[in-house]
């Protein structure tokens, strides 16, 4: 169930929906080779977007886990629609802190 809450309206639904559009298809591009791609580097991206990584490095860490959820990186990204491209930036610097972010319990 996704959250609800007061001031919540139709438009986060929306959001919601397609950042999970946007997760499902990063998710189906994980399997294709990254020839060329060069990793993002974390002072390159937006203040709201390197604190939503910074925020989820320290629920990994306070957590002493290596694998957060998805409800996890939602709670952790700014109100704003998320660019496919600032999402795979998150997934790849947490990747390279060793986290994963999947489904289920953390």
């Amino acid at each position: 169930m996704g959250k609800q809450g007061a001031g919540k309206g139709r438009g986060e639904g929306d959001a919601h929906a397609r950042r999970q559009a946007i997760i499902d298809g990063l998710l189906a591009d994980a399997l294709r080779p990254a020839f060329g791609y060069r990793i993002p580097s974390h002072d390159a991206l937006s203040p709201d977007i390197r604190r939503a990584i910074d925020r989820l490095l320290a629920k990994a860490e306070a957590q002493r886990s290596r694998c957060l959820t998805y409800d996890d990186l939602e709670e952790a990204l700014p109100p704003r629609d998320v660019s496919a491209e600032d999402l795979e930036a998150i997934f790849w610097i947490l990747a390279e802190h060793g986290i994963e972010v999947e489904d289920g319990e953390a």
